[in-house]
């Protein structure tokens, strides 16, 4: 009777996660992959800044890692040099506004010109347009989901926030993510951030020392709809 209701209660849960209502969230976007699947998406917001970017390159590159960066449209039109270098790498780059406003309190015609700039700015430098915006702060409401379904975006969220932008010491940026890290973690880190650069090679250790294979959002999501 036991192993009955655990396989209800698992056939349920399937059901819910991934079952019809997966065709619906994928109209909006993700905020964490397969619950059942090994893997994890490293994120760094705010990019490119003027230092730090090299470093936290030479770490990725080390491990032969591929992140997401969301770029800021007005910083990557800036560093465009540093945003090439990430493209060069083979890096995922996505769309964090032009110029990080609060977006939910923008109406929609600005929302979507702030998506528009930024993929603007990636196209004059050879870069293919995104699927994914991340609103600044995660914050989202319906007239940026209007917005996004003008231009065919979507929702790039996350499901573990390092708040390594607080100045959180590289040693509890690496105890949080080793000790709630879950298969399908989208994990939140910031560019320019020397504390995270320093915290990363351990965490990278740690990750592929569990099992868990480090992919790009595009891959994640792409993997989650066959």
């Amino acid at each position: 009777m036991l192993r009955r209701i655990m396989l209800i209660s698992l056939a349920v849960f399937i059901f819910i996660e991934w079952g019809p209502l997966t065709n619906e969230r994928s109209k909006y976007g993700i905020a964490k992959g397969n619950p059942f699947i090994k893997e994890v998406v490293l994120t760094f917001d705010d990019g490119p800044r003027e230092t730090g970017m090299q470093e936290l390159d030479a770490v990725l590159s080390s491990f032969d890692v591929k992140a997401t960066f969301f770029l800021v449209g007005k910083f990557a039109e800036r560093y465009s040099n540093i945003t090439l270098m990430l493209h060069r790498q083979g890096y995922e780059l996505a769309n964090h506004t032009y110029t990080h406003p609060r977006l939910y309190q923008d109406n929609t015609p600005h929302i979507v010109r702030q998506a528009e700039r930024c993929d603007e700015v990636l196209e004059r430098l050879g870069i293919r347009k995104t699927r994914f915006l991340r609103p600044p702060g995660g914050h989202f409401n319906m007239k940026i989901f209007n917005a996004m379904r003008r231009m065919n975006l979507r929702l790039g969220l996350w499901s573990l926030n390092t708040a390594d932008y607080t100045g959180r010491p590289p040693e509890e940026i690496y105890n949080l993510i080793a000790g709630s890290v879950r298969n399908g973690d989208i994990i939140l880190m910031h560019s320019g951030t020397p504390n995270t650069v320093e915290a990363l090679p351990r965490v990278i250790r740690e990750l592929k020392r569990r099992g868990f294979t480090i992919i790009r959002l595009e891959d994640m999501w792409n993997g989650g709809r066959t």
